[in-house]
């Protein structure tokens, strides 16, 4: 399973660095996951992309469109009470966004209760970190770094 935050997810509808490497990734046909606050960050992503000129309106609204029928697609992991208590101690042990929490906790949340590993695909060095210290698997689009925290790079 592939876990994308929105650093990483937003590749998949501009074109950035990365997004080739990206559509790469998601090509593989493993499930992709996200947490719901992805909504929310990609749209905001965006807009705000739109409104500095970066893209088109055109863009805009091939984003929108595509990103809205992917929605459906993916498994998403609700922001409930149960992922509290992780943010807090993540925020506590690393200098992690909010939002960076709630991905790096979902994430964690989703390999414990699918028991199965989980990919954590972000393009911020920080969080890769932190996801790397709790023992996720990495991958950084960016770089195409693919690291496990008990293995050499791939």
């Amino acid at each position: 399973m592939i876990y994308l935050d929105s650093s990483a997810f937003v590749k998949r509808y501009l074109k950035e660095e990365g997004t080739d490497a990206l559509k790469l990734i998601i090509s593989k046909g493993k499930m992709i996951a996200t947490s719901k606050l992805t909504f929310p960050e990609l749209i905001s992503a965006f807009m705000r992309k739109q409104r500095t000129g970066e893209v088109t309106k055109k863009s805009l609204e091939t984003a929108l469109e595509t990103f809205e029928a992917d929605w459906d697609k993916i498994f998403v992991v609700e922001f409930h009470d149960e992922l509290l208590p992780k943010i807090k101690l993540l925020i506590g042990k690393y200098p992690l966004k909010g939002g960076d929490a709630v991905h790096l906790s979902s994430a964690l949340w989703l390999q414990q209760t699918v028991k199965e590993k989980v990919t954590f695909v972000a393009s911020d060095e920080g969080l890769l970190r932190a996801a790397r210290s709790e023992k996720l698997t990495i991958l950084n689009p960016i770089n195409d770094e693919a690291v496990d925290s008990a293995e050499p790079r791939l």
